[in-house]
């Protein structure tokens, strides 16, 4: 079987195990990262890295004779609003947050007393440029926006749209969508064959943290992850999250795709909501599947029974906020950092929010990941280390 990997350049970690699974299935597995426009060749499968690529697989699946991803499809779960329409159109409106693309101050009248974040419609990610962006901040209210942001930006943009290179120049509008205080938050992983048949894989079990930026604006991002089992998941979440692919899947038609989320916000009572949809790979599962002997993709895409045996966990540690004097030896630790960790030097700040370091000069990067057969012994390992992990640095 022949497949085509779309991608970008600066997402290998998004596709390097999906292709080396399709590899050691026996199969072939081209990799395009750029002049999409160009691509011709026959292909058996596509498969889309980036939300913002699904246009150009629909396309390609079309000419080829493919029928994994309409071009309706592909439109809806580009676009987060649009998405959110379609949920609302059928049937989830007890879990679709609220959302506007706004082009003139009146159609933010309903965020006059309810927080709300603005973020593009399309692209994924949460990296704020403190400077001079507005994408994945929230705001208290509309009054506290308008006091934020230059006169008319938002709106002047929205009325034409804007593109960006980094997600294949499609057209983009910022959206602002309800906020979400909803401290615990889901993540299933899920995959839809060829014969359009569901498969629910993993599920990761995070909290959302919120900090304020200034006196306007913050910021939440959920973070520390922990890999569960089914049964540990709340009743009500599992019933929205089963009710929401059933019905992706089913009115779009979907073959051929992973799921990495969405996000399913709960309230720890009985309110459930959903943030955006993910339709990629997502390094979680890439992640677990390193764990799991490196065959679990390869299970999964040749419709093998699969088990998931060993459950890791994406978190980070809980240090006391400082500056950095001393840090005895820890070589030790690298076993248990994520990739894009790096090891704790002297000088380096260790900050009260450490969710919110992505690779800032002078700060502390790092995150555990760390793998067990089950829950408990996850967290044991944790702590263990992130005690040694204090033991081992001295402040000014």
């Amino acid at each position: 079987m022949k497949n085509l990997i779309l991608g970008y350049e600066r997402g290998k970690n998004k596709w390097w195990e999906l292709k080396r699974s399709l590899e050691l299935a026996g199969q072939t597995a081209d990799v395009i990262t750029s002049n999409f426009q160009n691509i011709t060749g026959k292909y058996d499968r596509i498969w889309s890295m980036a939300e913002s690529l699904l246009p150009v697989q629909a396309e390609l699946e079309e000419k080829i004779g493919l029928n994994n991803v309409s071009k309706k499809a592909a439109e809806i779960l580009t676009n987060k609003k649009k998405l959110d329409d379609f949920c609302l159109q059928n049937g989830l409106e007890d879990i679709t947050p609220y959302s506007i693309i706004p082009v003139k101050e009146a159609d933010l009248d309903a965020f006059e007393n309810m927080p709300f974040i603005i973020k593009p419609v399309i692209g994924s990610g949460s990296k704020q440029d403190y400077d001079k962006d507005i994408s994945y901040f929230s705001y208290k209210n509309k009054k506290d926006f308008m006091k934020r942001i230059p006169a008319n930006l938002l709106f002047y943009t929205n009325q034409k749209g804007f593109t960006d290179p980094a997600f294949n120049n499609v057209t983009n509008y910022y959206m602002a969508q309800e906020h979400l205080f909803h401290h615990t938050v889901y993540a299933p992983y899920w995959y839809v064959n060829e014969h359009g048949k569901l498969h629910h894989i993993f599920t990761m079990h995070g909290s959302q943290v919120l900090r304020d930026v200034d006196d306007l604006t913050f910021e939440s991002k959920p973070t520390n992850w922990w890999c569960i089992s089914e049964e540990q998941v709340p009743e009500v979440v599992r019933k929205r999250y089963w009710y929401f692919y059933n019905m992706l899947v089913e009115e779009l038609q979907l073959k051929c795709m992973f799921f990495a989320g969405p996000d399913f916000f709960y309230d720890g009572k009985y309110d459930v909501k959903y943030i955006d949809c993910n339709p990629r790979i997502g390094q979680g599962l890439q992640i677990m599947n390193e764990f799991n002997n490196g065959d679990l993709l390869k299970r999964i895409i040749c419709n093998e029974p699969f088990e998931v045996k060993t459950l890791f966990c994406w978190t980070l540690p809980k240090l006391t906020p400082g500056k950095i004097k001393e840090v005895k030896d820890l070589e030790w630790l690298r076993p248990y950092l994520t990739k894009t960790s790096r090891l704790p030097q002297p000088n380096e700040i260790i900050p009260e929010y450490g969710y919110e370091v992505l690779d800032i000069k002078n700060y502390v990067k790092i995150a555990f990941q760390i793998s067990e057969k089950d829950l408990s012994s996850m967290k044991e390992t944790y702590w263990t280390i992130n005690k040694r992990l204090q033991s081992c640095i001295t402040y000014y």
